[in-house]
Formats: C-alpha cells, structure tokens, sequence
C-alpha cells in the first residue's frame, strides 16, 4: 500500500521518471543489493534524463524544421563538396551561439545548404538551445501579417524573432524585398546583433545581397551586421543533393 501510495505522489508531482523507476526497482530483485542512496540516484537521473529528452523534443517542434532528419553526424563530406570538417565540429559545440556569432552558409540550389543549416540548429536543439528555422519570404509575411493585427501581435513576434538564441533564415534574399520588409528585417537583425546568433542560408554573395533591398543605407547595415565576424560556409557542388538523396 505504501508502494503504491508513493507511487502515486511521484505523478501527482509530475516526476514521471522517477515513478518509471519506482516501478521498476520494486519488480526486480536486481536492485536489492543498493543501498538507499544508490536506488535514489538512479531515480533522480532517470528523471533528469526524461526532462532532458522531453526539453530537446519540444525544443525541436518549436524549431519548425522542414527536414527532421537533418543531422551533423549525417552530412557528406565529399571532397567535391569542399566542405571545412574542422569548422563544421567546431560549430557543433555551438559555443558559436554562445558568443552570438553569425554563420553565412553558401551555395547552389540542391548542394545541401538548408540540410547543413537545419543540422546546426537540430544540433543546437539537442543541447538545449531554443531556434527558429524560417524561410526569408515566409519571415516577412509573418511580420506583415502580425502588423496588421495591431502594434501588440506585431511586438510579441517581432520579440519572439529578435529574442530567439539561434535564427535560421533559409531562402535568404532570393527575392526582391519591398521597403517596409527591408525596415522589419533591419530592426530584428540590429538587434540581434552581438546579442544573438543567426544562421543565414543564401544562393547569392553578399555583394548581390544589397541589390535585393530598396533602401541603401539600410542594405549595407543589414549585410554589415550578418557577415561582420560570421563564420562562412560554401558548399561546392556540381550535383543536386536532392538528386542523390533520391537515388538512394
């Protein structure tokens, strides 16, 4: 009765790891021989461990990655790729994000640069890190959309965008921006900037990036303060990623 009283208590107290472990310690003779201590150990850490891996699968729905499986320990080194080994595990450790340093990942469409980018932020994710993953049209749409519903929805996701540890814009100027998009995009990336880390994923150089904005000053503030001090990335490839994925 005590057994299942206490039992009970653990997910009253939501300590569902511990109560998994409860059960289990009092089905197997396995655990007669710990002491006290050590079968309380092995109940905090399985609830430590739940809590961690609960924290990473939500921090993983909240990313809003597109590919779920993209991953580091997956990635083609392919000495055609020209990809820096060394500087894909250093970023890894995403000690990056916390010294709020930017990352400019180059090149052609279907050479991999959105699966290399979604990779950091999953690897981001897996140690604790909240991030956003986010196509650069669907970026400013959002905010458009937020502005129309008031000055409050507009602060909350601009918050949101301009607080989020790690930003990932995929599509990264692609297309022609309009006035009032070039001014959204300044003011979340100034105020990213040495406070936050993003992640932007681009066919174009950042020379081509200022003929995509409407506003020069504002053009060559934004390119400024995403490739100032940003680790960069060119992904050389011939063959469409997409290609071989699918021929697998």
């Amino acid at each position: 009765m005590l057994r299942h009283d206490t039992l009970e208590k653990l997910k009253v107290l939501r300590l569902y790891g511990m109560a998994e472990a409860f059960e289990e310690q009092g089905s197997s003779f396995a655990f007669d021989e710990l002491d006290f201590e050590a079968r309380l150990g092995l109940l905090v850490d399985r609830e430590i461990a739940r809590k961690k891996k609960n924290k990473i699968q939500r921090l993983l729905k909240q990313a809003q990655f597109q590919n779920s499986q993209a991953c580091i320990e997956d990635l083609d080194y392919s000495a055609r790729r020209k990809i820096n080994k060394q500087l894909i595990l250093e970023l890894a450790t995403s000690n990056y994000i916390h010294h709020a340093r930017n990352v400019n990942i180059f090149g052609a469409t279907g050479a991999g640069k959105s699966y290399l980018g979604q990779a950091l932020g999953q690897q981001a994710c897996r140690q604790g890190i909240a991030t956003r993953y986010i196509q650069l049209p669907e970026f400013l749409d959002t905010l458009k959309i937020a502005r129309s519903y008031g000055i409050e929805k507009y602060s909350k996701i601009r918050k949101h965008f301009t607080e989020v540890p790690l930003l990932i814009l995929d599509e990264w100027l692609m297309f022609k921006i309009d006035e009032e998009e070039c001014k959204d995009l300044l003011q979340i990336i100034d105020r990213r900037s040495t406070r936050r880390s993003t992640i932007v994923i681009s066919q174009y150089s950042p020379d081509e990036w200022i003929g995509q904005m409407p506003i020069q000053v504002a053009a060559e503030a934004i390119t400024d303060r995403v490739t100032a001090q940003a680790y960069t990335i060119t992904i050389e490839s011939r063959e469409s990623m997409r290609q071989v994925t699918d021929s697998r």
